[in-house]
């Protein structure tokens, strides 16, 4: 007996295939603190570093990912690289100071 509101079973249709399992990837570091090292150690460098850890949430944002991973990259770069150019500032430094003092 099938009253009025009742419907019948619609025909069994398959499930859709298994979809494999992507995990996403996670937000990269903004490398901020890279930046901040280069202020303090070699400020020309800390202006593209600044510059590409301010890019990394904006882009990450849009869906680039490779993108954001870039700019994060590019930024511990320059406060890495900064870090070395003082630290060879020192060294020439140190190696000034014991040439005068040698000479006197």
């Amino acid at each position: 007996m099938s009253g009025p509101y009742e419907q019948p079973f619609p025909a069994a249709q398959p499930f859709p295939p298994a979809q494999p399992y992507v995990q996403t990837p996670s937000l990269p570091s903004s490398n901020a603190g890279w930046a901040v090292v280069a202020v303090i150690f070699f400020w020309p460098l800390a202006i593209p570093a600044f510059n590409h850890a301010l890019k990394v949430h904006p882009l990450w944002m849009m869906g680039d990912v490779q993108g954001a991973e870039y700019s994060s990259n590019r930024a511990g770069f320059f406060g890495k690289l900064s870090l070395i150019i003082f630290g060879a500032f020192i060294v020439l430094y140190l190696a000034f100071i014991g040439l005068v003092v040698s000479t006197m």
